[in-house]
């Protein structure tokens, strides 16, 4: 059976942490190092929006809820989460200025994925 358009996201994600958590320390773990890189290399649109260099830095301290310096997998869903919501709003506003495109559309044109 093959894989739905969700589960491809999910797995798109998962092989994305795991590509930058295997590179310091921990190889299922992202360090505030990889973090920044990730978010720098992928997340490039949201980084722009905030001018704070100390940022990702706060966001880290924030994530990381068990305070062991790293982020595991579900400390990194959190934040993949909060990226979603934002996603889906900005969706939203675009959609009340006439530009946007219904939830009935295919959100998913432009990253790489065949339909």
């Amino acid at each position: 059976m093959s894989q739905t358009e969700l589960e491809k996201c999910c797995e798109c994600i998962i092989n994305i942490f795991h590509q930058y958590s295997v590179r310091v320390d921990h190889f299922d773990m992202l360090s505030k190092g990889e973090l920044k890189k990730l978010i720098e290399q992928q997340l490039p649109n949201f980084l722009k929006k905030t001018k704070d260099p100390k940022s990702i830095d706060r966001l880290f301290e924030e994530l990381d809820k068990d305070k062991n310096g790293q982020l595991s997998f579900e400390e990194f869903v959190v934040y993949m989460a909060r990226v979603l919501i934002a996603s889906h709003d900005h969706i939203h506003q675009k959609e009340g200025q006439g530009q946007g495109q219904g939830h009935g559309q295919d959100h998913c044109h432009g990253h790489g994925h065949s339909h």
